[in-house]
């Protein structure tokens, strides 16, 4: 017979304290690192364009608000009525 202790309990290893806070200090460096770079890495908000989707099922006309237009002359007031 083995003089060896038996223990039905599974070995435990114990960990050094200085090796879980390094553990955790790469975790938290990791996670500032992301958020940092997907904050720096974001699109601003004035270069993203805004869509109108139009509701109904038909397409739209787009109208360029940008252009200028010139009134037509009267041509009745010119010709002189006669």
């Amino acid at each position: 017979m083995s003089a060896r202790k038996v223990s039905r309990e599974p070995y435990k290893v114990r960990r050094d304290r200085r090796e879980v806070w390094v553990a955790v200090a790469v975790a938290v460096a990791i996670v500032l690192v992301v958020a940092i770079a997907v904050w720096i890495l974001a699109p601003a908000n004035s270069s993203t364009p805004t869509t109108t989707v139009p509701t109904s099922g038909s397409p739209s006309t787009t109208v360029d608000t940008t252009a200028t237009t010139v009134p037509a002359a009267d041509t009745t007031a010119t010709t002189g009525g006669g």
